[in-house]
């Protein structure tokens, strides 16, 4: 098989995608803390999934696969598959995030990430699957297992790190995230092997740039979405330091009531006649 044969700009433009998905996903993480009831907290959590298992994961997987074709026939790619592995991936960062929480305890983190990373798992496997050509492939178990444990690893790392507040934080993480995710899919795709048939009828399915490109359009374009609600959400950064309230202003003791005569000494100097 053929990785690049669009050219390499298509890594370029795939590890864009991821970075940039993750990216406003964790942010809107960020945001679902400062949220006064647990109504908005699920919508700003929902908006970081999409963000993070659609457009960062699934779309920017899809991506590299428009560079994927053969010497000889083309591919062809099961529509079904391809939307299931678009609906797992979100469903399964969110299920993990839910599962979390803020505390990140490492039980619920560890319960967390194994949901998230096998919902990856499946949706990289669902990916690999959908790959139809004149003739039969066949996916290493080696190759899937290793994906599947790299995803383990980078879904508790990735909810590990939304812990994170400070911007530049996160855009070191949804770097390390692009990477890993593009990363663990060319591996993938190391494991798939094409036998072509000229005497088979050619394979069903769809051709991947007309299906995907509207897909794409649109959920570039919906990251504006999530972007906009940052930028218009109330700041409430106050909220990331209570200690800010309770802090006392010390009273003035020249200030306090005299009671009888147990006055002090500031206080009897300031209330003896002048001259």
């Amino acid at each position: 098989m053929q990785y690049f044969t669009m050219g390499t700009w298509v890594l370029v433009l795939a590890l864009g995608v991821a970075w940039a998905g993750t990216l406003v996903g964790l942010i809107c993480i960020r945001q679902s803390r400062l949220s006064v009831t647990a109504k908005f907290r699920l919508v700003w959590l929902t908006a970081a999934a999409v963000c993070i298992g659609a457009i960062g994961t699934q779309v920017a997987m899809s991506v590299t696969m428009l560079g994927v074709g053969l010497s000889s026939g083309v591919v062809r790619y099961d529509v079904m598959q391809r939307i299931i592995a678009l609906v797992v991936a979100p469903v399964g960062i969110l299920a993990g995030l839910i599962i979390a929480g803020d505390n990140r305890k490492p039980v619920r983190l560890a319960l967390g990430a194994l949901v998230a990373g096998l919902c990856l798992a499946l949706m990289n496997y669902l990916g690999l699957s959908s790959l139809a050509v004149q003739g039969s492939t066949t996916i290493s178990p080696a190759i899937i297992a290793a994906c599947s444990v790299l995803l383990l690893a980078l879904a508790a790392g990735l909810l590990w790190a939304t812990r994170m507040r400070v911007t530049t934080a996160l855009v070191g993480v949804s770097v390390v995230y692009a990477g890993a995710i593009i990363g663990i899919h060319y591996l993938g795709l190391s494991g798939l092997s094409v036998h072509i048939d000229p005497a088979m009828s050619q394979p069903a399915g769809r051709d991947l740039f007309t299906m995907f490109i509207p897909i794409f359009v649109v959920a570039t374009m919906s990251l504006a979405i999530p972007i906009t609600a940052v930028l218009v959400a109330p700041d409430r950064t106050g909220r990331l330091q209570p200690e800010a309230r309770t802090k006392r202003v010390p009273k003035d003791p020249r200030k306090r009531r005299i009671a009888g005569p147990n006055r002090t000494a500031d206080t009897a100097r300031t209330t003896e006649p002048v001259g």
